[in-house]
């Protein structure tokens, strides 16, 4: 339940930063390094909960909250398991040990899973070998400091509040 209602709220960012997204979209040198904020809601909840599958479950429900307010209705679905698949995987091959490198590396393969979806549909595929790799290196580092670095910041200050208690100190 505690892991709905915080992907409920996060979910509700995703709506203004969808949009910033999407009006950024002629610009994708910028788009690729930014996104990389989808992630952090993602990682943040399954670092804060800990428990497997909270990040595929975090992606399904904060993207939930998008079908009513933006213009890409249930696709958005799409990117939900785009997203939380990936990092749910990481997560689970490091066991769940929520390291910050463990973290980071959730978001650097998400931002390289979303660089490759975004070649093939925006046929980014046309341009120059040498962008092509600037791309890759931006979603991979914009992914993995915008989204586990953030996450591990955001979630270590929830835990100072005390209203989640972190499992390191029990």
């Amino acid at each position: 339940m505690v892991t709905a209602i915080i992907s409920i709220a996060l979910g509700v960012l995703y709506i203004p930063l969808t949009y910033l997204i999407a009006w950024l979209t002629p610009l994708p040198f910028i788009v690729t390094i930014v996104v990389g904020i989808y992630f952090w809601p993602i990682i943040m909840v399954a670092y804060l909960m800990r428990k497997p599958g909270a990040a595929l479950f975090a992606a399904l429900v904060s993207f939930l909250v998008l079908i009513p307010f933006t213009p890409y209705g249930i696709t958005v679905l799409s990117m939900a398991l785009l997203l939380g698949v990936p990092i749910e995987l990481i997560l689970m091959a490091g066991r769940y040990k929520f390291r910050l490198w463990n973290l980071m590396l959730a978001g650097a393969v998400a931002g390289l899973i979303y660089i490759t979806g975004q070649f093939t549909a925006f046929g980014l595929a046309i341009v120059a070998p040498s962008l092509q790799v600037i791309l890759y290196i931006e979603a991979i580092i914009g992914g993995a400091i915008l989204g586990g670095l953030i996450a591990k910041w955001i979630g270590d200050a929830v835990f100072k509040t005390g209203v989640i208690s972190n499992p390191n100190e029990s």
